[in-house]
């Protein structure tokens, strides 16, 4: 319970409310009144916001980040037309009958830089996200819109989730950022469709010239991944996860395009010029990466896609391979490559730049080959591993898996300065014992070894 003599704290700038059990704020904080900052970050028990909240007109950032979903937003509340930042706002309509959504709240707040929406699965209609404006406000840098699919997912009737399905697509398509966004990400979203200023290159291309970071994770029933933003001019960072329905990607997600330049010449645009970080993390159902770029055919380190591309992470997937297009021979930025649970993936092979690679419980996995420049690498639990070869720089190898009963051939061909191993306890008391160990001729010839015991658990 906060004292009641706080708010005569009335020069107070900063006031935080961080992870307390309080469940409200003081019914007067209106006197607080040159109040700049308010940070109520996971104060789960807070149940309304009071309403002369709407009073602090020099409130500059408020961060309602990790509350309770359903928080109660004063109307009016608008009317704070200072605010820079604003995280966590919960997405309400109003009990009484209306048509108020607090979502139409945020339509006045010209000023935003910072916005986090939570549970836009409440918003029924496309209108009611036209309120919001979010396009036209021209400061906007930084966006987060979050929905919840669990209420959806628990709906036995078809016709109404295909209903809320098709509100959700149109509520997207009314909350385009606007041209200064630099970091969106969207997350829960349970529409089938992304929206047009996302899949059609030319609405992409207007709509996000100063984006640099895109996470779109949570996508539960989108089947294709956005083509409009290949040829995004800014963009650094692509991390998309948890879209189990992708099976497949395309050759178009990657595919330069020809644009006519001023004077009617012909241009080709490279796709995704300026991605250096990708992470498709959790596509469990993907199975195919149409790319076959080629090096043989007038590609260039200036003509093929992602040129610029330093580090790829994926996880949870069924490729059965990497595809030609990554191995690009022409590929000299691609530094880090790691996979984890890649369940049928076969080979790694002509990576040529790649200098750190990780590949975790990817169990078809039967050849490593033609890394020339690969300085470090773990390779655990990979236990139909056969050939490590073509690693001349390998400096540091982690190899770990408990269920192997004797060492793998391929580390007598490696040389590396450093080798950790990480075995069941038969191994290792088998390596403890060089005189009359089978196994030790593998690894004599490496200088700095730790090798220790773990015991077997199940990774699923």
């Amino acid at each position: 319970m906060l004292v009641r003599s706080l708010c005569q704290l009335r020069h107070l700038r900063y006031f935080s409310l961080e992870g307390t059990n309080v469940s409200r704020l003081p019914e007067d904080i209106h006197r607080m009144k040159f109040l700049q900052h308010i940070l109520l970050l996971g104060s789960m028990n807070l149940e309304s916001l009071p309403s002369s909240i709407i009073k602090l007109v020099h409130l500059r950032s408020l961060n309602m980040h990790g509350m309770n979903a359903s928080v109660m937003i004063p109307k009016g509340f608008g009317g704070l037309t200072n605010l820079r930042t604003l995280l966590g706002f919960p997405i309400r309509m109003d009990m009484d009958g209306s048509s108020w959504c607090s979502l139409g709240e945020i339509g006045p707040l010209s000023q935003l830089r910072k916005l986090t929406l939570h549970g836009l699965q409440n918003v029924p209609a496309s209108s009611l996200a036209e309120m919001a404006r979010i396009s036209s406000k021209e400061r906007l840098d930084y966006l987060e819109l979050h929905w919840s699919s669990s209420g959806w997912m628990e709906l036995r009737d078809e016709i109404e989730k295909q209903q809320q399905q098709h509100a959700a697509e149109e509520v997207l398509e009314k909350l385009c950022p606007p041209p200064r966004i630099q970091h969106l990400r969207i997350q829960g979203y349970f529409g089938r469709m992304l929206p047009n200023w996302m899949m059609v290159p030319n609405a992409a291309i207007e709509a996000f010239k100063s984006l640099m970071i895109l996470a779109l994770w949570d996508l539960c029933c989108c089947t294709k991944l956005p083509d409009g933003l290949r040829q995004l001019p800014s963009l650094k960072t692509l991390s998309i996860r948890d879209a189990q329905a992708i099976q497949s990607i395309g050759f178009e997600f990657q595919a330069s395009s020809s644009l006519t330049a001023v004077g009617g010449t012909t241009v080709t645009s490279v796709a995704f010029p300026n991605l250096t970080h990708l992470a498709l993390e959790e596509l469990c159902e993907w199975e195919e990466w149409d790319w076959e770029e080629q090096a043989t055919v007038d590609v260039t380190a200036g003509t093929m896609a992602m040129p610029c591309l330093e580090r790829l992470h994926m996880t949870n997937c069924k490729l059965n391979s990497l595809p030609p297009g990554l191995a690009n021979i022409k590929r000299h930025a691609l530094m880090g490559l790691y996979l984890y649970k890649i369940t049928n993936l076969a080979f790694v092979e002509n990576f040529l730049s790649v200098v750190e690679l990780d590949v975790f419980d990817c169990p078809e996995l039967k050849r490593i080959s033609g890394l020339s420049r690969l300085h470090k690498s773990r390779i655990i639990r990979c236990s139909n591993l056969e050939v490590l070869e073509g690693v001349p720089a390998l400096d540091s190898l982690v190899l770990e898996d408990a269920t192997m009963e004797a060492l793998p051939g391929y580390l007598q061909g490696v040389n590396p300065r450093y080798l950790e191993l990480n075995c069941n306890k038969k191994l290792y008391e088998s390596l403890s014992a060089p005189s009359t160990s089978a196994e030790w001729n593998k690894i004599s010839h490496i200088g700095n070894r730790d090798i220790s015991w773990i015991q077997w658990r199940s990774q699923n």
